[in-house]
């Protein structure tokens, strides 16, 4: 059992550590970083008609995925994400679920891992939608 604490949380620090170093990249990519925030992304740049990392890697890592974006989002107003082959998405639950639109998708997963996702605190959740 503390192996496996152990390994969770040294792919947490790995998924986190990359997950900096892209926004840090994109920064100096960019030019300069700006103090102010930034405006939302129009639309019509947001490419959300793939996924933005493997099957295997999402599976593996969702959730340090969606913390980083919540971050980013909140504290920088970062809203977009830039995926290694360009693409880009929006950071929301609504690119998720955008393909992910089964409304057991989520429930079906945590449900069976045994967890409480703390997304439905402050989002609503896919069962409520009409």
């Amino acid at each position: 059992m503390e192996v496996m604490m152990k390994s969770s949380k040294f792919i947490l620090m790995v998924a986190v550590a990359a997950l900096s170093l892209f926004a840090v990249l994109n920064v100096f990519r960019n030019g300069e970083a700006e103090t102010s925030q930034k405006p939302l992304p129009s639309v019509s740049a947001i490419d959300s008609t793939k996924c933005i990392a493997p099957a295997s890697f999402m599976r593996a890592n969702h959730m340090q995925v969606l913390h980083a974006w919540e971050k980013s989002v909140v504290r920088e107003g970062d809203r977009v994400h830039i995926a290694a082959n360009g693409s880009r998405f929006q950071k929301s639950l609504g690119t998720c679920l955008g393909c992910h639109n089964n409304r057991l998708f989520c429930f079906n997963c945590h449900s069976y891992a045994n967890v409480k996702p703390k997304c439905w605190n402050c989002h609503l959740s896919p069962m409520e939608t009409p």
